[in-house]
């Protein structure tokens, strides 16, 4: 996960009074709570889902090897512009300052619903990517350019080459896409913005800085939360946005399953 949140921080001092009103430090850890113990609240409903998005992530893992080395055949220069390019926008930095300033848009327009959205992404980031870190270093899987091979975990070691699942890049680029996706009446920009964000996963994959399957959990811990936190605007049941923890011979990771 990217520290480097200035632009976040300025447009929260820029609007401190909606972020007071609405509790937006309690509502983060609110949210990072419920992910992160989400393990505690499985109830039997749940288990056929869970059960089918274990099998596609360990599916995925599966493939780790082979999808890594198809990558690394087509690396070229124009590859390596775009690859640049798209990193961006799973940087901490870079979505902070899109949701600041999408937000302060919305100040100047006088616009609630832009500052509604701007918080609820904000929100979806941090939160995601509490939930992220903590999985990457209890998780501790060697990325790619180690050369450690795909089953290497090592928990606890934190140490950047020890922290590749899940996808910090992966988490940031769709938590804050699937708040916009979820707010938006749009189709083009849902497409937009879950297309950028994809754009992150592949990215991080062909530069060799993780496994197809920890940009996989990426998108799906970053979707479930945004989504989770976009619906409690919106929603009047309460929905649920899960992290459990998922263990089979030379695999230790997690799944992410949202409900509503």
């Amino acid at each position: 996960m990217n520290h480097h949140r200035v632009p976040l921080l300025a447009f929260l001092l820029f609007c401190p009074s909606a972020a007071m009103a609405g509790g937006f430090a309690g509502e983060v850890l609110y949210s990072a709570g419920r992910v992160v113990s989400s393990p505690a609240r499985i109830s039997k409903e749940d288990l056929p889902a869970i059960g089918a998005v274990a099998a596609g992530g360990l599916a995925l893992y599966s493939l780790d090897g082979q999808l890594r080395h198809g990558f690394l055949k087509n690396r070229s220069k124009l590859n390596d512009d775009i690859s640049r390019n798209a990193e961006k926008l799973g940087n901490g930095g870079y979505d902070a300052a899109i949701v600041a300033g999408y937000g302060g848009l919305g100040l100047l327009l006088k616009d609630p619903y832009m500052q509604d959205t701007a918080l609820l992404a904000a929100e979806s980031f941090l939160a995601a990517n509490t939930a992220g870190t903590l999985l990457k270093y209890t998780a501790g899987r060697a990325r790619p350019y180690a050369e450690d091979g795909k089953r290497r975990f090592t928990p606890f070691k934190f140490k950047t080459a020890r922290t590749s699942f899940p996808s910090g890049h992966t988490v940031s680029a769709f938590s804050v896409a699937s708040v916009f996706a979820a707010r938006a009446e749009s189709t083009v920009v849902k497409v937009l913005a879950y297309s950028l964000a994809s754009s992150v996963a592949f990215q991080r994959v062909y530069a060799d800085k993780h496994w197809a399957s920890d940009v996989l959990a990426g998108a799906a811990i970053g979707t479930a939360v945004g989504r989770w936190v976009a619906a409690k605007k919106t929603k009047s049941g309460p929905p649920s946005a899960m992290l459990l923890p998922v263990y089979s011979p030379g695999y230790a990771g997690a799944a992410a399953m949202l409900s509503f």
